[in-house]
């Protein structure tokens, strides 16, 4: 299955980077929790996370896998209260169409059909499930989300500048594939789409895999970020990496989740400037890291071969499946 965008010279130059809004990734996270092996997941469970019990019904609404209900990611939100006001003004007759087109034909639970007739009690149930996820999950893994989002962001940004917008949008993620005007996203969907000069905006995200989401005022690409930049922004290097490289430079390594000039690098590594100029001239030379000029500071970021390495030496990539109880 294919969804497959036609993109003129117009939508490439109205095509931008962004961060999503924290609300925005909530039913992403629901999805990442369920995904064995997710860092999101092992984050949370490190943590003795439990999900309490008035946000348990989510999942009700969120497949383990597939296309989550959009309406409960409401565009470039950031605030909890504002968010719980849009998704509870749904029209009912969306609520239930995002509801049935995720997931496989079943019947729908007593309170999943009130909401999808829009009932009150339980849109205000919903409210309550959203705010008490928020404020126990997502806050909790909030810096570690945030770190991840604006490393691979950085990392895209000066791709791009670098590269170009096609080996930008060929690098994201194996699923999404640029060639002679048309962008690729493999999926549980089929469909040919013109942006018709709407142009796209491009999200790094917890979801566990490439969506579209066509019906916000932006058509917008989420992608996954890659595990290797959620090891290394989880603060944990792993002995693999040491092993292999070194204590010191596996640090380094892992700093370079996010771009660092030498000096901002020195300082949140704790080493000293020389010694830190030494290690990332080594890495540079094996072809983990790259450098660019900003201003007078030369600037250094992962390659895609740092990122593997990253994520070869904690153990390889896992394998996501869906899981019978919840974290």
């Amino acid at each position: 299955m294919m969804l497959r965008l036609r993109m003129t010279v117009d939508d490439l130059a109205r095509t931008t980077l962004a961060l999503p809004g924290r609300c925005e990734e909530m039913p992403a996270s629901l999805q990442a929790l369920e995904q064995v092996g997710h860092p999101y997941r092992g984050l949370w469970r490190s943590r003795n996370g439990r999900i309490p019990d008035r946000a348990r019904c989510l999942w009700e609404l969120v497949p383990a896998r597939g296309d989550v209900p959009l309406f409960l990611a409401p565009e470039l939100v950031d605030d909890i209260d504002e968010a719980v006001d849009i998704v509870q003004s749904t029209p009912p007759a969306r609520i239930r169409a995002e509801i049935q087109a995720g997931q496989s034909p079943r019947r729908l639970t007593p309170w999943v059909d009130d909401l999808c007739r829009g009932r009150p009690a339980a849109l205000r149930r919903l409210g309550t499930a959203m705010r008490a996820y928020h404020d126990r999950v997502m806050a909790s893994l909030s810096d570690v989300h945030r770190r991840a989002l604006q490393a691979e962001l950085g990392r895209r940004t000066h791709q791009l500048a670098r590269e170009g917008i096609a080996a930008t949008l060929n690098g994201l993620h194996p699923s999404i594939r640029w060639s002679q005007g048309v962008l690729e996203v493999a999926g549980p969907a089929h469909a040919e789409i013109d942006l018709s000069g709407r142009g796209l905006r491009v999200m790094p995200s917890v979801w566990p895999r490439p969506g579209l989401a066509l019906g916000w005022d932006t058509p917008t690409l989420s992608y996954p970020v890659p595990h290797a930049v959620w090891l290394a922004e989880s603060g944990t290097v792993h002995d693999g990496a040491q092993a292999a490289l070194g204590v010191t430079r596996a640090k380094v390594l892992h700093a370079l989740a996010a771009a660092h000039s030498t000096t901002s690098l020195a300082q949140a590594v704790g080493i000293s400037p020389a010694s830190a100029s030494a290690h990332t001239s080594a890495l540079r030379r094996a072809g983990l890291i790259s450098s660019y000029r900003q201003g007078k500071a030369v600037v250094q970021v992962l390659t895609s071969a740092g990122l593997a390495v990253i994520e070869a030496t904690a153990g390889g990539t896992a394998t996501h499946r869906p899981v019978g109880d919840r974290p």
